[in-house]
């Protein structure tokens, strides 16, 4: 009766184990960035200059923004902002 009741306890808890690591959260899964995005942003990269920790954070921001199409545009400050068109009647 013990070896039964040790196999028994044995048997559940191995499937407790078993399910608990099926159950467990799910790897991160790894986007592979479009080489083409890639390739756009290294060069935008080289062509402003930018060198270590700045290109790192640019070229961070910008791979973001390839699968983000509907990005919000950039806010117009200073000079950059139209006119204000008044009617008169």
């Amino acid at each position: 009766m013990k070896k039964i009741t040790l196999m028994l306890l044995a048997a559940m808890s191995s499937g407790a184990v078993f399910a608990a690591a099926h159950t467990a959260a799910p790897a991160a899964t790894s986007r592979t960035p479009d080489p083409k995005q890639t390739a756009q942003c290294n060069s935008e990269a080289k062509a402003k200059g930018l060198k270590r920790a700045e290109r790192k954070a640019y070229l961070k921001t910008c791979m973001a923004g390839a699968g983000n199409a509907t990005a919000a545009p950039q806010s117009m400050s200073g000079t950059d902002k139209p006119a204000l068109e008044t009617a008169k009647p």
